[in-house]
């Protein structure tokens, strides 16, 4: 007569293996708070469980066209590619980090940290959240910081902007504008007439 006391250990070591694994894959999909300080917002190297290479892949205002997208089962995320100029460090980048992770930091939070595969030419890029959660917002947010550091990067260099009067288009239209001119593109675009 064993009872449940001799049936416990061979019932609670294949539940506690089972509640491992899947506690450890739901963990590694969640978004993780940074704890390194504070980060620009931008693709970096991740090194370990959750340490964060202080120094950027590439960050937001170096991003070249962004799109919100959606798979087969409706879930979205944001599609993008870094600049022109930053193609071939981005290229380069996750060549040297193949089977490890990157993560995309933004307000000092981990988003996504995606395993990397191959290294990427064209320097494309998908941000993405369980279930697309947030990515509607966060595509907003991107687009403002994208836009704003190139406004920021005209005044310092006494242009106005507003010359083409941007604010008064359609958001559809300012979004257009801005993922057709690139962070580095305006930059080039100053100096060109700095010369």
């Amino acid at each position: 007569m064993g009872g449940w006391n001799s049936m416990k250990p061979k019932i609670l070591l294949p539940m506690i293996m089972l509640l491992s694994v899947a506690l450890g894959s739901a963990c590694q999909h969640q978004p993780q708070s940074v704890v390194t300080g504070k980060l620009e917002n931008g693709w970096y190297h991740i090194i370990g469980e959750d340490s964060i290479v202080p120094t950027p892949i590439a960050t937001v205002k170096e991003f070249g066209a962004l799109r919100v997208d959606s798979d087969y089962y409706g879930v979205y995320s944001i599609v993008g590619q870094v600049c022109r100029s930053k193609r071939q460090a981005w290229a380069d980048a996750t060549e040297r980090w193949i089977g490890k992770r990157i993560g995309f930091v933004f307000n000092d939070s981990l988003i996504t940290s995606p395993q990397v595969n191959m290294r990427i030419e064209g320097g494309n890029f998908q941000i993405s959240t369980p279930q697309g959660k947030g990515i509607q917002a966060l595509y907003g947010s991107l687009m403002k910081e994208k836009k704003d550091s190139i406004d920021a990067l005209f005044k310092r260099n006494g242009w106005n902007i507003d010359s083409l009067q941007f604010h008064r288009m359609s958001s559809e239209s300012q979004d257009s504008l801005v993922n057709t001119l690139d962070y580095g593109d305006a930059k080039a675009l100053v100096r060109g007439f700095e010369e």
